[in-house]
């Protein structure tokens, strides 16, 4: 028998380390891709995804042509033909002379958990929408029908003014059918953008019957004060809405003791990033007597999928901005002494002179 490589008698001194008792996915494998030492774990993914069940073994040709591929250190995913439901993640690490060390993780269940948030935000989302956007249509149906129905057995003894009264109600109810309406096809962006006068404390209550589970399970209690000339913005109802659904949530998410939740709204200038011309504005701050942010997590507040909250996935604050600035308005975590404080600047309405 021939003199074991260079590059096999370096892997074998490597591979004495005995690895099989770590808990990390990590493998040891030749210049070549020849596997002679792995953990348990990664023994585990590595027999899920190419059925390898004795050591040494060859890495699949394909995931190491993948790993040749790519620079060492950085993480590769690949796909098991064999087992065309796993994916597998690997980074290739230099190990000392003809060796490399191989770091293993599974992607495919934090895939599917992954899968399921997503699933179970979409599906909550619906349902707060849904149920607002039904609230308003049947508040202006169920005023119409009642006009009409009172038009029909009173019109001919009813007096004039009492007949005009109620064809202004029927008329005020058909308006506000039609800019449900019209919101809820700009939020599916079917139709034209809409922005209409929007008055804070409807918005505010409207969120509010959205959460009820969540604020009356646990007692938590809501303020809110509105400054003259900041009681309405501008904007789309149902967008305003869920900006305000995302922000009174993450306010009590998670939180076993009841919380205060203070809302509240004054007039002021366009942010820094916006030019004065832009208008009147409304800043309103959402504030809660929680333990606060801490300073390594704030600037990450708004990045998708982050969270400190078990069960979260992560993506309430970060669609409330995008939702925000699609009104040409700003979200930002604000700086406060105590509590947490988001400050949400929206387009005011113009004064009438």
């Amino acid at each position: 028998m021939g003199q074991p490589s260079r590059a096999e008698a370096d892997v074998s001194v490597v591979s004495y380390l005995d690895i099989a008792t770590l808990e990390a996915p990590i493998a040891l494998c030749s210049l070549t891709g020849l596997v002679h030492a792995a953990s348990r774990s990664a023994r585990g993914l590595l027999q899920r995804v190419s059925h390898t069940e004795q050591l040494p073994a060859a890495l699949p040709a394909e995931l190491w042509g993948l790993l040749e591929r790519t620079a060492t250190g950085e993480a590769v995913e690949w796909r098991s033909p064999v087992a065309p439901h796993e994916l597998l993640g690997c980074t290739r690490y230099a190990g000392g002379p003809g060796a490399y060390v191989l770091l293993m993780r599974e992607v495919s269940s934090k895939r599917v958990a992954l899968s399921e948030l997503l699933h179970r935000q979409r599906v909550d989302m619906t349902e707060h929408l849904v149920a607002s956007i039904a609230r308003d249509i049947r508040s202006s149906v169920a005023s119409m029908v009642y006009s009409a129905e009172f038009l029909n057995v009173s019109v001919n003894r009813a007096e004039p003014a009492v007949l005009a009264e109620t064809m202004g109600d029927i008329a005020r109810a058909s308006a506000s059918l039609q800019q449900t309406l019209d919101s809820l096809l700009d939020y599916a962006r079917l139709g034209p953008s809409v922005c209409t006068p929007v008055p804070l404390r409807d918005v505010l209550n409207r969120a509010m019957a959205s959460l009820r589970g969540q604020y009356g399970e646990r007692a938590h209690r809501l303020r809110v004060d509105l400054a003259p000339r900041a009681e309405q913005v501008r904007g789309n109802p149902i967008v305003i809405e869920q900006i305000f659904v995302a922000l009174l949530r993450n306010a009590v998410e998670a939180s076993p003791t009841p919380r205060c939740v203070i809302v509240t709204a004054f007039p002021a200038l366009p942010p820094p990033t916006m030019p004065l011309a832009t208008g009147p504005r409304v800043c309103i701050r959402v504030w809660d007597d929680g333990p606060g942010i801490s300073a390594l997590h704030r600037r990450f507040v708004f990045e998708p999928f982050f969270t400190t909250k078990q069960g979260s996935l992560g993506l309430g604050l970060a669609i409330a901005r995008q939702a925000a600035e699609s009104l040409e308005g700003t979200l930002e975590l604000a700086d406060d002494d105590t509590g947490t404080c988001f400050s949400l600047s929206l387009p005011g309405i113009e004064e009438i002179t």
